[in-house]
């Protein structure tokens, strides 16, 4: 068995992507690859990334551009024929973000240093498989499919917008000043039908979505889900496991939804009375996961489920929420880890890490110095 560390580095220009094209006699040849190479014994994976780049089209990345982790992915291409050949690949996955003058510098390149040939694609056709990548970079484009800014709704009975809401709302209806006191008792399918009202206007147009309905039934779930998709059906959906269950064992999982989610509690719970294989026996095989986590400890449990689930060709982990990285409204009494504690949880990660608590769309840059990928909000991913 050969083992080999290698380090792959996701070029992008906003929504532009560098893909390089393989020879022939190269090992898995003639398709379409992300720039990178093999790791030395004596370079670190980022070290042996900003080499490799440098080798291979020419363009230094060790100065200006923002370079994070995505994760990690371990392959086995198996020889039949000869075993000892079979080879083990660990691929460190790294999203490069170039500057405009890097962008610029090479965007014109047609062909690397090594001969190879060089072509700039669209996000959008890249992540619709347009370009036949080897085996092991199709978890990579499950990762990018995923935004990189995701709204959260507040539940059904929240206390904070929906209430204020209401009440502004049967102000205006009724010509109050907002300083009175409005009574916002109201039933449960009132209730509803405001939390249905605040999302289909505020929720951005194409907005991703993790639509957190842990205090409503399933069949209530079902239909404030199914209610939201009618007036918002530009919206991708991330909804939890249970209901992704429920709906595919019904036959009506809408195609905006995109993954099915599992939260600390569940998966702290989970692994202390079951092993991999009873924890993926109650997830969709064919849906993509995320995860929660508060700490290290559920992160490397995040991280063992993802290796098993590339393992048994079950669709990936493509992020895990770590929060609170700043103080919230929502969860007043939770100490925030601030940007140190977020980093050193995103640090043993091998999935692409979202960072949630406290935050903007204006976080994401700082996130990716921190090592995480993504952001996620409640209130400031609003319109």
């Amino acid at each position: 068995m050969i083992n080999i560390d290698v380090a792959v580095a996701v070029i992008h220009y906003g929504d532009q992507y560098l893909l390089g094209f393989r020879k022939p006699e190269q090992h898995q040849g003639n398709r379409y690859e992300f720039v990178g190479g093999k790791i030395e014994d004596n370079e670190t994976a980022e070290q042996a990334l900003i080499r490799e780049v440098l080798e291979e089209i020419g363009l230094d990345i060790s100065a200006r551009c923002l370079i994070n982790p995505l994760g990690i992915l371990r392959h086995h291409y198996a020889n039949i024929e000869t075993p000892h050949k079979s080879k083990r690949v660990c691929l460190h996955i790294f999203r490069v973000e170039l500057t405009e003058q890097h962008y610029l510098e090479c965007r014109d390149q047609q062909q690397g240093c090594e001969g190879q040939q060089l072509q700039w694609v669209s996000l959008e056709d890249l992540v619709a498989n347009k370009y036949r990548l080897p085996e092991a970079n199709k978890t990579i484009l499950q990762w990018l499919k995923l935004p990189d800014l995701i709204s959260i709704t507040q539940d059904v009975d929240s206390d904070l917008e929906l209430k204020t809401e209401a009440k502004s709302r049967a102000a205006a209806d009724n010509g109050i000043d907002m300083n009175t006191n409005v009574d916002t008792n109201t039933t449960d399918d009132s209730r509803r039908q405001q939390w249905l009202h605040w999302y289909q206007q505020k929720l951005p147009l194409q907005a991703c979505v993790y639509l957190r309905l842990k205090n409503s039934d399933l069949p209530q779930r079902e239909q404030l889900l199914s209610s939201l998709l009618a007036n918002r059906p530009d919206i991708m959906l991330i909804i939890d496991c249970q209901l992704a269950n429920y709906l595919y064992s019904k036959n009506i999982l809408p195609p905006q939804v995109i993954a099915q989610h599992l939260t600390q509690k569940v998966i702290d719970e989970t692994y202390q009375e079951a092993n991999l294989t009873d924890v993926c026996n109650n997830l969709l095989a064919g849906l993509p996961l995320t995860v929660s986590s508060h700490n290290q400890e559920t992160v490397l449990k995040v991280n063992q489920l993802a290796q098993y689930r590339l393992k048994h060709d079950l669709s990936p982990v493509i992020g895990v929420f770590v929060s609170p990285v700043q103080q919230t409204a929502t969860h007043p009494e939770a100490v925030p880890l601030g940007w140190e504690g977020f980093q050193r949880i995103a640090s043993v990660s091998e999935v692409p890490v979202i960072a949630l608590g406290g935050m903007s769309s204006e976080d994401l840059q700082q996130v990716r110095h921190h090592q995480g990928d993504k952001v996620a909000g409640i209130r400031n991913f609003l319109t």
